[in-house]
């Protein structure tokens, strides 16, 4: 009996020990609020296998109900596992998914156990070999993942829930370029921290042969669950062990769980396109009714030329239970436009969070940013208070010359406009003109005798698609990449530019721009009235200055053009005159 154990060993090892890709084991109690002696949970194995070597059935790895001897096991703290030891759950797994292109399979299966309430204990999956990993090579490294059950009631009375790790393996990086590779977690505890620290072999074996930093480059980093990596050589596999850990709070150092994260990151040669495809977020209301049936798509668009480099594979790294989807489809007016369809209709013990992770490859290996949208799911008829969407961002960066990229999908035409680089000479007066706006960019120097203007504009496509009435618009710039198109050479880094529900509004540039607009009217308005009243007194004055002068420019006697002093002194002379004339008369 011992020899036939053994044989099956070493048979599981050589079979299939270099067709392991990494996997992670989660768990959760059916009942948070359960009060009673025994708790019942669900123990979640999820590991990821090389298709071409293992097959996809009901029970991977092996297919053969002889690997039911094989089982998760306790390898600390047994004392209190609330007789798990007892009832053992064997590591068979269920085939869940493939991907021809990418050469993968994943495999998945939730049990069900029952242990004693306040049980706590650490679960493990054994195992070897991992394939040939790092440089030099290191063969024969043997595995192990590792999850910690603790059933003991939180602080504020819950059985508590461990966070849950979307991931795919392996993780593709471009040789001698940074990638960031970003690990989605969430987690269903309101207020919960969740923090990812290396995996160790200290007191408990968390990692095997593949713990940090024996199976990565030195340079290699962990911060907020983004893996910062860098490959020097081409062809070269690399394994990351880590645990993904929850809080109950920022200030708490004892984590309340934790799940195990391990997966392959393979390091390949520099593809022909460089720009990542991207995932369209969601337009639609992400709160659902229990029982609705729901359908929706999810766009990919592919930014290289599709005679360079398609999208090859579409991968789920977080499904949502029940939900189904179809394969792979390329629009058949746009050959640059991929999308999948899903169809959900969520029960009763979906209530809740409901998260679902996608990503997309091209043919080269070159994988889009994680894209995750969390489904809200509740019996109340008045949804669509909020909508969760998130897009997990990697990042690649390389030293370049940047230039500038521009796609827009809008309605249903295709344009395409090339505009090369033209130069023209002639002689003119001394001028300078530096103009620059957003696609094209234009520099006019003008000397004394020869004006030299060169004009470059960039390449910018519309495309345009209608499927099942949705409208996708992406908007891309400033991309990684190295292309070549109509003789034209750019060099471009990349950077993504996503427009998701709850963008920031530029506030200051708003209120700048209207401070700036008030202003301009105030002046106007007081140059206006100032002027107005100019007019008038220059006319007045005017006007004035004529009325004491005739047409001949002699001064004025009319009388009625008198005023004051004038008048008075005309009548005093005219008495004057008259009285002296009666005065001849009487001589007379």
């Amino acid at each position: 009996m011992c020899w036939s154990i053994l044989l099956f060993f070493y048979f599981f090892i050589f079979a299939f020990g270099v067709h392991f890709k990494g996997g992670t084991i989660t768990w959760a109690p059916i009942d948070p609020y359960d009060n009673r002696t025994s708790i019942n949970i669900t123990i979640t194995q999820s590991y990821l296998w090389t298709l071409t070597h293992v097959q996809c059935s009901n029970n991977v790895p092996t297919g053969t109900s002889s690997s039911s001897s094989a089982n998760l096991i306790c390898v600390a703290d047994c004392l209190t596992d609330g007789g798990y030891s007892t009832a053992p759950i064997n590591i068979l797994t269920k085939c869940t998914w493939t991907s021809s292109s990418l050469d993968m399979m994943k495999s998945e299966a939730s049990k069900q156990t029952t242990l004693s309430a306040g049980a706590h204990f650490y679960l493990a999956y054994k195992g070897g070999d991992w394939a040939s990993l790092h440089d030099p090579p290191k063969p024969g490294l043997p595995w192990t993942i590792l999850t910690y059950i603790d059933l003991r009631k939180r602080s504020d009375g819950l059985i508590n829930t461990p966070p849950v790790a979307k991931f795919v393996s392996p993780q593709y990086a471009i040789v001698n370029r940074t990638v960031q590779i970003n690990i989605p977690v969430s987690d269903v505890n309101a207020g919960d921290v969740v923090r990812c620290r290396w995996s160790t072999n200290t007191s408990t074996d968390e990692c095997g042969g593949i713990c940090y930093p024996n199976t990565v480059p030195y340079s290699t980093t962990l911060s907020n669950c983004t893996i910062t990596f860098t490959g020097h050589k081409a062809g070269v596999l690399y394994a990351v062990a880590m645990q993904v850990e929850d809080f109950l709070n920022s200030t708490s150092n004892t984590p309340m769980s934790s799940v195990p994260v391990q997966m392959l990151i393979y390091v390949q040669p520099e593809p022909n396109c460089l720009i990542k495809p991207i995932i369209s977020p969601l337009d639609r209301c992400l709160e659902v009714q229990v029982g609705d049936l729901i359908s929706f798509n999810i766009f990919i668009m592919n930014l290289c030329t599709p005679t360079v480099t398609q999208i090859a594979d579409f991968v789920v790294s977080g499904d949502v239970t029940g939900m189904s989807r179809s394969n792979l489809t390329t629009s058949p007016t746009n050959l640059s436009l991929s999308y999948v369809s899903f169809t959900w209709t969520p029960h009763i013990n979906q209530i809740g969070s409901n998260q679902l992770c996608v990503l997309a490859f091209t043919s080269e290996n070159l994988q889009s940013d994680t894209y995750c949208a969390t489904f809200i799911v509740s019996n109340s008829s008045n949804r669509c208070l909020t909508t969760i969407s998130t897009t997990i961002t990697s990042t690649t960066t390389r030293t370049t010359t940047t230039s500038t990229t521009t796609r827009t999908t809008t309605t249903s035409t295709t344009t395409r406009t090339t505009t090369t680089s033209t130069t023209t000479k002639t002689t003119t007066t001394s001028t300078t003109t530096r103009t620059t706006t957003t696609s094209t960019t234009t520099k006019t120097t003008t000397t004394s005798t020869t004006i030299t203007t060169t004009t470059i504009s960039m390449t910018t496509t519309t495309t345009s698609s209608t499927i099942t009435s949705t409208t996708t618009s992406i908007v891309t710039t400033a991309f990684t990449s190295s292309t070549t198109s109509t003789s034209i050479i750019s060099n471009v880094t990349p950077t993504t530019t996503t427009n998701a529900p709850g963008s920031s509004i530029p506030w200051p540039l708003i209120l700048g721009l209207s401070l700036l607009a008030l202003l301009l009217v105030t002046c106007c308005v007081v140059c206006c009235f100032y002027q107005l009243l100019w007019w008038r007194r220059d006319r007045k004055n005017t006007k004035n200055r004529s009325s004491n002068y005739d047409m001949y420019g002699n001064p004025n006697t009319d009388r009625s053009h008198m005023v004051g002093s004038q008048q008075e002194a005309f009548q005093t002379s005219s008495a004057e005159s008259s009285k002296y004339g009666q005065v001849q008369a009487t001589e007379l």
